[in-house]
């Protein structure tokens, strides 16, 4: 079975692979830097010219990196550092969230918005961060301890800059007392 390629599905990175397949590995080992950096200006002016997009573009064009995620039974007494277990995916474009792990993993490089919100009931808290790789981005509180006998929301988005592979996920900051099922959700998607 034959291959059919279509120059507009190409990528830059495609067309390179391409001609490193086609060019035996002995030319290469001869080729120095500055012939080397003059080739791929070469080959990214032919990609310009037969309008070839770079992964990202085709990603965003394509509109398939978001995903939605909700709380679907209660959560109590979550610890300090915890990872928010969110358990009901409702969309996952592009299947970049991990429903295993509650982590969200960056496909390409980029700018990411996500929100995310909690609900708790009378006299508890449920304090959160968004966290990429470990580094606290923002936070969100939740507190409903302040005298009000009705429940209370709180929602925080958080717009960051991510690198392929890079992950995101909520965790519990200090208080993980009480988040209601069904009201409580995390989403994101590639700006």
């Amino acid at each position: 079975m034959q291959a059919v390629f279509r120059l507009k599905d190409w990528t830059l990175t495609g067309i390179l692979i391409c001609i490193a397949l086609l060019v035996p590995f002995e030319v290469f080992a001869k080729i120095d830097a500055s012939d080397c950096i003059k080739k791929i200006k070469s080959c990214k002016a032919v990609c310009k010219e037969l309008r070839c997009e770079d992964e990202q573009q085709i990603w965003k064009k394509k509109g398939i990196i978001a995903f939605h995620v909700r709380i679907e039974k209660f959560k109590q007494n979550l610890a300090f550092k915890a990872v928010v277990i969110f358990g009901k995916v409702t969309l996952n474009s592009g299947q970049a969230y991990d429903g295993s792990t509650e982590k969200f993993t960056a496909p390409v490089d980029g700018i990411y918005s996500f929100t995310w919100t909690i609900a708790t009931t009378h006299g508890r808290r449920f304090s959160t961060a968004i966290v990429r790789n470990d580094e606290i981005i923002g936070y969100n509180l939740v507190n409903g301890k302040v005298g009000s006998i009705n429940s209370e929301s709180g929602s925080a988005t958080a717009i960051i800059k991510m690198a392929k592979n890079d992950k995101v996920w909520i965790r519990v900051q200090e208080h993980g007392e009480y988040a209601y099922a069904l009201w409580s959700s995390f989403s994101g998607f590639l700006l």
